[in-house]
């Protein structure tokens, strides 16, 4: 074994900073190249995200045209005449804070329909429905004042459960049915939940 000279000494010490140096330069690499795979890693998933609720937006409007399309005949086998149609109407208060929104509203001189669509209907959708006709109840359109409020919920996909759970609650459900969508209510011993707006 070779003597261990204050030179050999003061060479080690050199080595072992020149390879720590060595080392801190590739860590130093190494975290540069996670830094950028983490911004392209947080740029696609942004991208992604984007993509994803336009996606969501676009069902969202496919499912509202399949509904909307044939509303007017299917309300009026309910002698419920539709004399107007609009999508998206969104109600704010006097400070113009957002109170609500009706996907699809249908009215004439005594009846005013609020319609919540989605693409998978739940019995959460069903809930947050009747609130929201306590909110036009409360914020009423002027158009709807002394009419009667009625309420329907419509999706693509309807289970079972959660159509007898809307119809137990008054709510019309509309749903796809063939070419079109239909009413699933029973014409004869369906009576629809009414409110009246002051």
């Amino acid at each position: 074994m070779a003597e261990l000279t204050y030179e050999r000494v003061l060479e080690l010490f050199a080595e072992t900073d020149r390879r720590m140096a060595e080392t801190d330069k590739q860590m130093a690499e190494t975290n540069r190249q996670m830094a950028e795979r983490d911004k392209r890693m947080e740029k696609s998933q942004k991208e992604l995200n984007k993509k994803l609720a336009e996606f969501g937006d676009m069902l969202g409007k496919y499912a509202e045209e399949q509904v909307r399309e044939d509303l007017i005949r299917k309300f009026n086998d309910w002698n419920i005449p539709v004399h107007f149609i609009a999508n998206h109407c969104v109600m704010k208060d006097d400070n113009l804070e957002f109170v609500y929104e009706i996907d699809i509203l249908l009215y004439n001189k005594n009846y005013v329909v609020a319609i919540e669509v989605k693409n998978t209907l739940k019995k959460d959708d069903i809930d947050e429905h009747i609130e929201r006709m306590a909110k036009i109840l409360a914020h009423p359109m002027s158009f709807a004042e002394g009419k009667i409020l009625l309420a329907a919920v419509a999706g693509m996909i309807v289970s079972d459960g959660v159509d007898k759970y809307a119809e137990s609650k008054g709510l019309f459900v509309i749903k796809p049915s063939g070419d079109n969508v239909k009413i699933m209510n029973n014409q004869t011993t369906f009576r629809p939940r009414e409110w009246k707006v002051k």
